[in-house]
């Protein structure tokens, strides 16, 4: 009979690292463990700085951001995520700018932490010199933010009347409070930055007089164009993209939008449309319509079902077929025909329908949400020469920033297409970086740290039964009252007991159990008393690995091939970090030891 192999790795520096998978899988490292587990504990401050350091949008992030850290985090392949974000939320509204320091206090204390607690980089710059940028959204204002820092002079052009980008005329107010986004973008000018409202680059200012007087400029303009697909009717009255569509809900212009609104798209923006169709007075009725299955669609399940409870009717594998218009070509109903399949053979989005199975919807406004489109016309015009994609893109170096032109850079969705607003955020830090590169004629590097620190008695700091504890979801208003008043928010956000007791489910995927081969005694005792049975005692000759192994067996056995022998293997994706290995072992073979690692950018 076979025996089973097991694949194995010797651990080092990236094994322990991406054990930690809410900081690794967050864009700007953010140190989710540390910050979710000062909650749980009561330091709440702590959190707050822990979760602000790297990310200069903190606030925002706190209520809209797309968490990967939640998609990463360990105690999903369990049960259920830690409730990150919310959490976040939570210490964000105690100590963050939406708290009680006006933005100039704000800034002078976040200096001083920042500079005890930051990167390395804080006031590196050896003149005021002028970086101008080009986009108010989550990426200029990231660069803009460490620019600052540096002690560089950031100047943002912004075309709208109002700072934020997307977050400001494409994010509804129901998810994202006006003020609160105000306040970010107050303590990022106390810091230094300047913003120049209602300046249209390319036509207020010509980009190659920025380019010409400026240090160095960024491009961080999003994608603020619907893409309308091309069926018949789609150039009637009452066609509208949803982009549009939430930036004049935004900026209180005029909507005419009919009783009956029909929203063509499965995705988060999409219910961003449907749910703000939903509070505008004299809608009756929202259809949501896509060519995914349910378990296909790329909106978030809270999105969904907070859609659902407001009254969004979703109607599912149905593609676009013909908008019928009436007289004066107004909208009067649109045709979908039934979808087959949406993804070839190949995994790509190429989807099938059956002609013959229709379905006749009557609607006075239709809205794509299908896609988003960059308007570089101000690009076109200027008379700089930057070498274009084949889809005629501004062609981003291997950095993701860099472009052709020595003094022009690229970040956010300009740089790699719409991602979320904490990709945005680590673009535009890059950006900085980059800048400062240029500027200062040097090269930054990145310096890691790391160290074991053994636990005292192996006791491992956890909540009371953290393992039984299930997610609960963050409170939420009525959905009749969010409705009945547009600018009412969502979530309520989490209390003090809950959030602790939420931040109490991390398993703190920074401890590690540390063999000590030494002193083993191959009893097993470790394997039994495991709850997860994620320990396991098997022979050298069932374990397979790379040269790293090799090298193990050649230090240990004097033979990369050795006959006999044992060792322990462990599964990270079960451990809960209860200690019990450790508090069983007769010998003390094993140990309960929290890995730390910083990361800090300094000059070459």
């Amino acid at each position: 009979m076979s025996k089973t192999k097991f694949q194995v790795v010797i651990p080092d520096y990236k094994y322990w690292r991406q054990n930690i998978k809410c900081q690794t899988g967050c864009p700007v490292n953010t140190d989710s463990r540390g910050y979710v587990r000062a909650i749980a504990s009561g330091d709440y401050e702590k959190a707050y700085w822990i979760a602000r350091t790297p990310n200069p949008l903190a606030s925002i992030c706190g209520r809209v951001c797309g968490a990967p850290c939640e998609i990463a985090c360990r105690r999903g392949w369990i049960d259920a995520a830690v409730s990150i974000r919310a959490l976040k939320r939570f210490v964000t509204e105690k100590y963050g700018v939406e708290a009680v320091l006006p933005p100039g206090d704000y800034a002078e204390k976040f200096r001083s932490i920042y500079k005890e607690k930051g990167d390395g980089i804080h006031g590196i710059a050896k003149n005021k010199a002028v970086i101008s940028i080009v986009g108010s959204g989550p990426a200029g204002l990231a660069c803009a933010h460490d620019l600052a820092l540096m002690g560089y002079r950031p100047v943002i052009y912004e075309m709208e009347r109002v700072a934020g980008g997307m977050c400001a005329v494409g994010i509804p107010i129901y998810r994202l409070p006006r003020e609160l986004l105000q306040a970010e973008i107050d303590a990022i000018q106390a810091l230094g930055a300047e913003i120049r409202l209602g300046v249209q680059v390319g036509k207020d200012v010509a980009l190659k007089k920025l380019y010409d007087e400026s240090a160095a400029v960024l491009l961080a303009v999003g994608a603020r164009r619907s893409r309308i697909l091309p069926v018949e009717g789609s150039e009637s009255r009452g066609v509208l993209g949803g982009v549009e569509f939430l930036r004049d809900v935004s900026i209180g212009s005029y909507i005419n939008i009919g009783p009956r609104v029909v929203v063509v798209g499965g995705g988060n923006v999409a219910y961003d449309v449907a749910r703000t169709a939903v509070r505008q007075r004299g809608v009756d009725s929202v259809s949501l319509v896509c060519v995914e299955a349910r378990e296909q669609m790329l909106a978030d399940k809270v999105e969904i079902e907070e859609g659902e409870e407001e009254g969004v009717v979703r109607l599912n594998s149905f593609g676009p077929q013909r908008i019928n218009a009436g007289a004066g070509g107004i909208v009067e109903s649109m045709t979908f025909k039934k979808v087959i399949s949406v993804f070839d053979s190949e995994g790509k989005f190429n989807p099938r329908y059956d002609e013959s199975e229709t379905m006749t919807l009557q609607t006075d406004t239709v809205i794509f949400s299908v896609g988003q489109a960059y308007d570089l016309s101000f690009l076109d015009k200027s008379g700089l020469e930057v070498e274009r994609s084949p889809r005629g893109m501004i062609q981003a170096g291997a950095d993701g920033i860099s472009t052709s032109l020595a003094k022009l850079f690229v970040a956010g969705d300009l740089a790699y297409g719409p991602k979320l607003i904490i990709d945005a955020v680590a673009s535009g830090k890059k950006a900085a970086r980059k800048i400062h590169e240029m500027i200062a004629s040097v090269r930054l590097k990145t310096v890691m740290a790391e160290d074991h620190l053994e636990l005292a008695g192996n006791n491992v700091p956890q909540y009371q039964r953290y393992e039984k504890i299930p997610r609960v979801g963050v409170p939420a208003f009525d959905p009749a009252e969010r409705i009945r008043v547009p600018v009412s928010q969502v979530e309520k956000g989490f209390d003090r007991e809950p959030a602790e007791k939420q931040g109490g489910r991390c398993l703190n995927c920074a401890v590690n159990t540390i063999f000590n081969g030494d002193r083993c005694i191959l009893c097993g005792g470790c394997a039994d008393v495991c709850p997860e049975y994620c320990l396991r005692l098997v022979s050298l000759e069932n374990i397979r690995g790379d040269s790293s192994l090799e090298k193990l067996y050649e230090m240990r056995y004097g033979t990369a091939v050795p006959r006999g022998g044992s060792a322990i293997i462990k599964d990270e994706e079960r451990c809960i970090r209860c200690a019990l290995c450790a508090k069983r072992c007769p010998v003390q073979a094993i140990t309960m030891e929290r890995f730390v690692f910083k990361e800090e950018v300094k000059c070459e």
